[in-house]
């Protein structure tokens, strides 16, 4: 018998449910950054990868993964930083000469509803990415070619399930 957790975990491991559905560029107040649009199998959401420079092969990117944040990235709330996590980090990437942010849309509004009361992210409270979030986040770093990161995060903490992936977290850089 095993349990849900880690039949997701097997099945994220053994089996590609992340594709490249696009590829662009975007002009971002920090320049130029390459765009791959991303579909998964687990659910109908598509995902981002904006990337800077020839990143396939390297040691030790530098790599920010951001989850959807409606209130934050959208409209800017004042109550989360999501808006001057992405700006910061990809004003890092553009001064380091590459790297990627990845943009996961996780399921849902990118909102939370807390009695009755539609809320955004709490600057405050770092809530660990689900199951599957990891996973697909952790095959697109692989479809970047990526194998050593350096993480782009305010919020250390050890990210086990990348380890299953190849994928080594070999610093954790904060955004600033």
């Amino acid at each position: 018998m095993i349990s849900v957790a880690e039949l997701i975990r097997y099945r994220l491991k053994h089996e590609h449910c992340v594709h490249r559905k696009g590829e662009g560029t975007i002009q971002t107040e920090f320049g130029e950054f390459r765009t791959i649009l991303y579909t998964s199998d687990l659910s109908p959401e598509s995902h981002m990868a904006l990337v800077r420079g020839e990143i396939a092969n390297k040691k030790n990117v530098l790599v920010r993964m951001h989850s959807h944040c409606l209130h934050g990235n959208l409209f800017g709330s004042t109550l989360c930083d999501c808006q001057e996590l992405v700006r910061g980090s990809l004003k890092r990437i553009a001064e380091e000469g590459e790297g990627a942010l990845v943009y996961l849309h996780s399921t849902g509004t990118g909102a939370r509803v807390e009695n009755g009361r539609l809320i955004g992210h709490d600057r405050n409270v770092s809530l660990p990415p689900l199951q599957h979030e990891v996973g697909i986040g952790a095959q697109i770093l692989s479809d970047l070619g990526l194998r050593t990161i350096r993480l782009l995060t305010n919020h250390p903490r050890r990210i086990v399930a990348l380890e299953g992936f190849a994928i080594e977290i070999v610093d954790q850089v904060p955004i600033g």
